[in-house]
């Protein structure tokens, strides 16, 4: 049935449909970002697909690295500090962006997929469709920079405001560490409203068994 939905789509909107596959009975259509809502709203709302839930929206980074040696040929090894190393991207377009559908009454399920190359990585947001796109597209935006136009509240939903980075993406550094902010004052969500264990103005983080009147700064 699902590669009847991808018929479907092509007859609907052929000059949206960028190619289409199977795997192991995962059916994908890969449509042009311009027609992204238009489809996905199709499916959504077209009696013979009834694509009501979004079950996902999942960012993929397909950056693969050649490793070459400054002027010379190709390295067999990382591990030779002697060398100056340069990594490029491979893949281009860098990204997809997934969006799993099911129908509750059908039982079938699509996945429509968008690619997004390196250099503009946005994407329009799918809200006013499905309202759980919001947590999804903002997990996207927090994991992988990718940016959903239209989003009422595109911020972090996961990291600190703070955070610098997408800790998803396969080009952030293995042992980047993050510069320290200042903590925030909570109040006790065990004992209520008013002062911690530790005192007015100290942080419930300081106040843990073995982290008493630890400064912040001393570790990260």
């Amino acid at each position: 049935m699902s590669q009847a939905l991808i018929d479907l789509v092509r007859e609907k909107f052929p000059e949206a449909v960028v190619s289409s596959h199977s795997h192991r009975g995962d059916e994908v259509v890969t449509v042009k970002r311009e027609n992204l809502v238009e489809v996905i709203g199709f499916l959504r709302n077209d009696p013979q697909t009834d694509l009501k839930l979004l079950r996902q929206i999942a960012g993929v980074d397909l950056l693969t690295y050649k490793t070459e040696m400054t002027g010379g040929a190709a390295l067999a090894s990382i591990e030779a500090p002697a060398y100056e190393m340069q990594r490029k991207p491979r893949v281009e377009p860098r990204y997809y962006v997934s969006y799993n559908l099911y129908s509750i009454t059908k039982h079938h399920s699509l996945r429509v997929r968008v690619e997004l190359r390196s250099d503009d990585v946005k994407v329009p947001s799918i809200t006013s469709l499905y309202r759980t796109a919001d947590w999804w597209e903002r997990y996207v935006y927090d994991m992988f920079g990718v940016e959903f136009t239209g989003h009422p509240n595109l911020t972090r939903i996961l990291m600190y405001p703070e955070f610098q980075g997408f800790p998803l993406r396969k080009d952030y550094p293995v042992r980047k560490r993050q510069p320290l902010v200042p903590e925030l004052d909570f109040p006790d969500l065990v004992r209520g409203p008013g002062p911690g264990p530790g005192g007015a103005g100290v942080p419930m983080s300081q106040t843990h068994v073995g982290r008493q009147n630890v400064d912040p700064s001393t570790y990260d």
